[in-house]
């Protein structure tokens, strides 16, 4: 009966000790003049940084290969939608791949009085009522937006990523989330980082109408799939009021 006593203290002991050594505690600390928040007994040793503009950094290190594996994620999917626009926040990813006036475009001093035309004229659609006097307005951008895609350069982001290194230029949106992946050569951080900082600068959005037919077709090939509209159902019944 001792033996079995002094066994449980001493299991009870050990599995103390090794709780206290796994303790998960936020710590903070700095390097290289940036400061950083950790978590004790973490084994992939991550670094959580907040920049001056309040962008949150995740860095976890992996030495084992030269890539770099980024994902920007920003808090905002189909649940911010408005009601009447459903579908802004899926478009709004696929828009931020087309550049900005300084890439993406073969002369931005002439696309863009085409651009802001086509704004204007879609402020006018939004507001007008009558049936015909709308097929008119949407003809105009039709015409304009054909004009000024002469000026656009298709699919130049992922010419540039490729040029570096990149191998998964993709996104996703999802409810709450909608989030950027990109996987390049750890020797090509300055490049990209130069990169990215430029194309969410001042995105323009261009090419839309090619870009929201094929917004369509992903939406089009969820409907012929039953999972997924499985899936769109129950949500619909689970979460009435949201998008």
């Amino acid at each position: 009966m001792k033996t079995r006593l002094l066994l449980l203290v001493t299991l009870i002991f050990i599995g103390s000790g090794i709780m206290a050594q796994s303790s998960y505690k936020w710590k903070t600390a700095s390097s290289s003049g940036y400061k950083y928040k950790y978590v004790t007994n973490d084994p992939t040793k991550t670094r959580f940084y907040t920049l001056k503009n309040g962008l949150t950094v995740i860095l976890s290190q992996n030495t084992k290969e030269p890539l770099i594996e980024f994902r920007m994620a920003i808090r905002a999917g189909s649940n911010t939608d408005p009601r009447n626009a459903t579908g802004l926040a899926h478009y709004l990813e696929h828009l931020l791949f087309k550049g900005t006036d300084k890439f993406g475009t073969l002369d931005y001093s002439k696309e863009k009085p085409l651009l802001d035309k086509i704004d204007s004229l879609y402020e006018q659609y939004n507001v007008t009522t009558d049936s015909a006097k709308r097929k008119e307005i949407y003809a105009e951008i039709d015409k304009t937006s054909g004009l000024a895609s002469n000026y656009s350069i298709a699919n130049e982001y992922d010419k540039m990523m490729k040029a570096i290194g990149g191998q998964s230029t993709n996104a996703h949106t999802w409810y709450e989330e909608t989030v950027y992946n990109e996987d390049f050569p750890s020797n090509s951080t300055d490049k990209f980082l130069a990169l990215q900082a430029e194309r969410f600068r001042a995105p323009v959005f261009r090419i839309f109408h090619t870009e929201l037919e094929a917004v369509y077709e992903e939406k089009n090939r969820g409907l012929d799939d039953d999972g997924w509209k499985l899936d769109e159902k129950m949500s619909e019944l689970l979460f009435p009021t949201h998008n």
